[in-house]
């Protein structure tokens, strides 16, 4: 047999197994270690103009009394845990219409038939139409967890004027990272830690989320998305990848372990993956003339640093930063008395048509 026949042969084989890997990446289920989430009796839709729905639950105040409040989750690909809907329902009290819903392609919302049918910009869209159209508000409150503090920012950058106030809970680093003379910035040099704030380690998730390392379906689905905007694996198995993953990295979101509460199984994968391949445009410049007041709410056992979040009390004029101790990423799981305590102290200040003088920079 020849060189070339040879080479020819083994080409075959090699292309055949890895053939077989990647059709055994398809059919092989996901074992379901979460099961998936299901509407809750407060799930209602709204129909958006392009077509698909986005799932929400409506905690009513006094719509007369107050600017209603639209809740952002994180993520991306995260969604609205029933926990947060039971803490926001004792901010309501104040008289907010409270809002909070689950982004496209996550949740209870519709995934979307193409990858490229999520990015950041169109969750950017989605929350104008919910404000100026769904809500029908002249301006809200908006709130951010993690990733939805991202996006309440450049919400407030774009349309300023529809912002009454901004709540940034345990915020995500700011997009795009900060530039100095073309080189990224050192963020914990600019914003150093004082030292009268305490912070502790949690628990280090981070392999516990190494989508490349831990599964490899999720390796071709990102290639068949990225190179032909073709979901090669399914919304639902790929949905069950993150809430597994999900179950066992929220042990680095709190300050105690034992405080972890269990996972809901909204997380959409190709939400994540699609939102993160989105370049974000500069808007600290215009951050700084933006005249909404903004809280800033970080637990002291944060994986994210201090200086990721107090770079948002630096770039907002009326700004003020509080840390929240004995609390992680997702501080109204272990101290909703602070948390809930800090956000009315914040709107009962800035309620708008009442006098309130601009909160400080602590």
């Amino acid at each position: 047999m020849s060189l070339l026949k040879k080479l020819l042969k083994w080409s075959g084989l090699l292309i055949g197994v890895l053939l077989i890997i990647f059709i055994a990446f398809l059919i092989i289920p996901e074992p379901v270690d979460v099961l998936p989430i299901t509407p809750r009796e407060s799930t209602r839709y709204w129909d958006m103009k392009e077509g698909f729905r986005l799932a929400y639950t409506h905690l009513p105040g006094d719509p007369a009394g107050a600017a209603p409040i639209v809740f952002l989750h994180g993520g991306p690909g995260g969604y609205v845990h029933s926990s947060i809907i039971e803490t926001m329902a004792e901010i309501s009290t104040l008289g907010h219409d409270v809002y909070l819903y689950d982004q496209r392609g996550s949740g209870l919302s519709d995934r979307m038939p193409r990858y490229s049918d999520i990015s950041f910009d169109k969750h950017l869209q989605d929350l104008h139409e919910v404000i100026t159209e769904k809500i029908g508000a002249r301006q809200v409150i908006l709130m951010g967890q993690s990733f939805g503090s991202i996006l309440i920012a450049h919400y407030s950058a774009r349309y300023p004027d529809h912002v009454a106030g901004l709540i940034f809970s345990s915020p995500g680093t700011l997009l795009p990272h900060r530039r100095v003379k073309g080189q990224y910035a050192d963020l914990d040099s600019l914003y150093p830690a004082p030292d009268t704030l305490q912070f502790r380690n949690p628990y280090d998730f981070v392999d516990d989320v190494n989508l490349t390392a831990a599964k490899p379906k999720a390796i071709v689905a990102t290639l068949g998305a990225l190179l032909l905007d073709k979901k090669l694996i399914s919304d639902e198995q790929m949905d069950q990848v993150l809430n597994n993953l999900a179950a066992k990295f929220t042990r680095g979101m709190v300050c105690d372990p034992a405080n972890v509460l269990p996972e809901e199984g909204g997380g959409g994968l190709y939400a994540y993956l699609a939102t993160n391949q989105v370049n974000q445009p500069e808007i600290r410049r215009a951050l700084q003339n933006v005249q909404a007041p903004a809280l800033i709410l970080q637990g002291q056992c944060e994986h994210i640093p201090f200086s990721a979040a107090y770079e948002y009390a630096a770039l907002y004029p009326r700004s003020r930063y509080e840390m929240i101790e004995n609390a992680g990423h997702e501080i109204w799981w272990e101290e909703p008395d602070k948390y809930i305590g800090l956000i009315r102290e914040f709107l009962t200040q800035h309620r708008p048509g009442t006098a309130g003088g601009a909160p400080g920079k602590d």
